[in-house]
């Protein structure tokens, strides 16, 4: 989403400064534009994969829960 609205913004602000610039100072601005937009893809990507890592280091910490209760109450069954 992040991704799409920066590329909107950089279109924008393309279109609307190519009009009032020559063309040198346009492919400079779509440049830094362009440079901007990735900027935000690469930190868009990188908080989707720290969230992927967060979540998959707590799936992980709940499945060895669970097999630690499961371990647990085997024990007990065993010791009744």
């Amino acid at each position: 989403m992040k991704r799409r609205i920066a590329i909107l913004i950089a279109a924008v602000l393309v279109s609307s400064l190519g009009a009032a610039c020559g063309g040198g100072v346009q492919e400079e601005v779509q440049k830094r534009a362009e440079e901007e937009v990735e900027k935000g893809r690469q930190q868009v990507e990188e908080q989707i994969e720290e969230g992927r890592t967060q979540i998959e280091q707590e799936v992980q910490q709940g499945r060895t829960q669970v097999e630690e209760q499961v371990q647990g109450g085997q024990q007990q069954e065993e010791g009744k």
